[in-house]
């Protein structure tokens, strides 16, 4: 069978490259395209992608333009065994890890020579209002390729934890999603659980037990992303990691936020997407040393 996923609303430069990975004990060589040089394709990509998929895609107003979108597919065949669903699956998991939302990637479509063949679809499609800021390219590639490795060593084809941030990132609205980014990590990372949680207290778990392990709160990779968090909250109004929480929390960014700047508004948008990033790798890490 051939392989086949579209990714719409990221950064694609437009130089396609290819990656190698392994399913289960089969190397499988993944192309990464868009449409344009997808057309220089052979059978049975020209009938299956430029004639139905694209034909079918474009007549559905619930679906992403397929002209626009990135293409992620198997050149060759790959096997199909009892394992095959499950693999997918985790490695379809992992791209939504990666280039999670405003980014969006369809479920696997199909090719089964001579048997049958399937159109990409999506669990749900609203025309976005913001431009994500992922991009496609051989590095965040090697990422996918990590978590994968991750899931497939440890059989997971689910999370909890995992789906609940994906779950938050599709909220639509950046304030609640930050809300519920920041409650997240604070539950999540309770150093003692026989106590009440500090948001502080959580976020430095967090970073030094699962983001960076190893590190401590003085080393570049944890200093980094406590200085980014702070530089943004105080770009807002709040002087420490608490204080935006708490000014979203208690309903207080209703008496300011008709007051916020374009840029602080990307700011928001910003840590948003910096907590999302952070708790994934950390959730990834947690995930391969206690699975």
């Amino acid at each position: 069978m051939h392989a086949l996923w579209l990714l719409n609303n990221i950064f694609f430069s437009g130089n396609e490259f290819t990656k190698k990975i392994n399913f289960g004990d089969e190397e499988v060589s993944l192309l990464i395209t868009n449409y344009e040089k997808s057309k220089a394709l052979k059978t049975p990509f020209d009938d299956w992608i430029h004639k139905k998929i694209v034909n079918i895609l474009m007549m559905q107003a619930y679906s992403p333009n397929p002209l626009d979108s990135v293409y992620i597919l198997t050149p060759n065949e790959i096997q199909r065994d009892q394992d095959t669903n499950d693999i997918l699956q985790r490695f379809e998991l992992s791209l939504r890890l990666v280039y999670y939302p405003q980014t969006q990637i369809s479920h696997i479509a199909s090719h089964i020579p001579k048997a049958a063949i399937s159109i990409p679809t999506w669990d749900s499609y609203n025309s976005v209002t913001y431009s994500s800021k992922n991009q496609i390219n051989e590095d965040t590639f090697d990422l996918v390729i990590r978590y994968f490795n991750i899931l497939k060593a440890k059989n997971l084809k689910y999370s909890e934890s995992l789906d609940q941030i994906l779950r938050i990132a599709n909220i639509g609205d950046h304030l609640t999603e930050l809300l519920s980014l920041w409650s997240f990590i604070e539950g999540f990372w309770n150093p003692d659980p026989s106590r009440d949680s500090k948001l502080d207290q959580s976020l430095l778990n967090m970073l030094v037990t699962d983001y960076a392990p190893g590190k401590n709160r003085r080393d570049p990779e944890i200093n980094v992303i406590t200085s980014a968090i702070l530089s943004q909250n105080e770009k807002i109004g709040a002087r420490k990691y608490s204080e935006l929480r708490n000014i979203l929390a208690h309903g207080q960014f209703l008496n300011i936020q008709n007051a916020w700047t374009a840029d602080q508004w990307k700011i928001i948008y910003e840590q948003r997407n910096l907590l999302i990033e952070i708790i994934i790798e950390s959730l990834m890490n947690y995930i391969e040393r206690t699975a």
